[in-house]
């Protein structure tokens, strides 16, 4: 099994061991929500100094907008001129460095030493000699002529995602138009995590609502995992807002929303989270906005659990990290539904005025933003709103995890109450 360990062995946190054998994050700064946490009055360090990733053997570290940088292996990384604010530094991209075993990592006295072990095999037994793209990673990078994915006639590309891409496709068998995900393991692949994801995604498949886009069938060829799903012609939510820039009506988008939060809530009393709520993870029965169905339902999960899914906090794509809530850079492995209400309500939110829950600056890094926390009053971006539905859309998106919604079904009935 591929593990990553830190070792403390210098500075005020000397003699600390951090081991993780699974997908999962780790702060370190004078911030309370820390995992190493340096006195308060420490000035080597910054409230939040570094967010390392880690998916074994893959460890990625980024500094976070520091003073004073991070050093690895002697060399400096980030760091800031004195007269810049860390929102002034995050302007700038801020540095990532992959680690290897043996590296260390300094910030003022505390030293950490880095030890990766072992690996997956970066070349199935089954690939291609030579190392060839096998035909579904050529798919997954839009080339489909030719193409062959066992029982399916594959058509055009519909959309595309940090992970892979979808097409619509017919099944042979009985002629169903579905959409056919295709998703390339971001890691090296090994039979157990191959195993792992089958079993993650057989109980992901059992989740039926009708607010869920089903999934029909999966597979897998070498490094690459296919899904058929039902089909929602009317595209999803972010390109029904690509047509109505602006904002979408206050009835439009709270039907969606509720549509979409029983499904979530459904999922929820059995105990999924989906992770990744945002409005491309919408679908619509139709292009005038109606049959909303939550999609990618324990894939990202599934993916997750099984270590494929490379790097989803350092390497996420801008569009997953505004719909962010910042529990999943603090708390990784311990998300709740009370996560998906955040994500969900930022996507209403988003719906509504066009504009994200947080103060994203053009060209910022997004982490230091959400590790700030706070959000706009919704309010402030439209006053026109009225103001009960403001309310219930600032309840789920507060940091403060106690006072947000717990479930989507009680966002679903604050939202019905301040609609009625």
């Amino acid at each position: 099994m591929a593990k990553v360990t830190l070792k403390v062995t210098a500075g005020p946190l000397a003699g600390r061991l951090f081991a993780f054998d699974r997908h999962d994050t780790f702060l370190f700064g004078r911030s309370p929500d820390c995992h190493a946490e340096l006195a308060a009055d420490d000035t080597t360090a910054s409230r939040h100094h570094f967010l390392l990733e880690v998916n074994p053997p893959q460890a990625r570290l980024r500094d976070l907008g520091s003073l004073n940088g991070t050093h690895v292996n002697g060399v400096k990384y980030g760091g800031r001129a004195r007269q810049e604010s860390p929102q002034e530094a995050a302007r700038r991209r801020l540095p990532e460095v992959d680690l290897r075993d043996g590296d260390r990592i300094r910030v003022g006295a505390t030293v950490f030493d880095v030890a990766i072990e072992g690996h997956r095999s970066t070349v199935p037994a089954d690939a291609p000699e030579g190392g060839a793209a096998s035909p579904l990673e050529s798919l997954v990078g839009g080339r489909p002529e030719g193409m062959v994915v066992p029982g399916y006639d594959v058509g055009r590309m519909i959309g595309r995602g940090g992970m892979g891409a979808v097409y619509l496709a017919r099944r042979r068998g009985d002629g169903t138009t579905v959409a056919l995900k295709v998703m390339l393991a971001q890691t090296d692949l090994d039979e157990a995590a191959r195993e792992t994801f089958q079993r993650e995604i057989e109980v992901t498949r059992s989740l039926r609502h009708p607010r869920i886009v089903a999934l029909l069938e999966h597979g897998s060829a070498e490094s690459t995992f296919y899904f058929a799903m039902e089909y929602c012609a009317g595209g999803s939510v972010a390109d029904l807002q690509r047509r109505e820039p602006g904002g979408l009506p206050l009835a439009l988008a709270v039907r969606i929303v509720r549509e979409a939060l029983d499904g979530l809530a459904f999922a929820h009393e059995r105990g999924f989270v989906h992770r990744d709520l945002k409005p491309e993870n919408i679908l619509l029965a139709d292009a005038a906005g109606t049959g909303a169905k939550v999609t990618d339902f324990g894939l990202a999960k599934s993916f997750q659990q099984a270590g494929l899914s490379g790097m989803t906090a350092t390497g996420a794509v801008a569009g997953t990290l505004y719909f962010m809530p910042r529990e999943q850079l603090t708390q990784f492995r311990l998300l709740k539904p009370v996560s998906d209400v955040w994500s969900m309500g930022a996507t209403l939110y988003y719906m509504l005025t066009a504009a994200y829950a947080r103060e994203f600056r053009p060209g910022e890094d997004p982490l230091p933003v959400i590790l700030r926390g706070g959000v706009v009053p919704i309010r402030a971006r439209d006053p026109r709103l009225p103001e009960a539905v403001a309310a219930v859309v600032d309840r789920a998106v507060t940091d403060a995890l106690e006072e947000r919604y717990q479930t989507a079904r009680e966002f679903r009935d604050a939202l019905d109450r301040a609609v009625s």
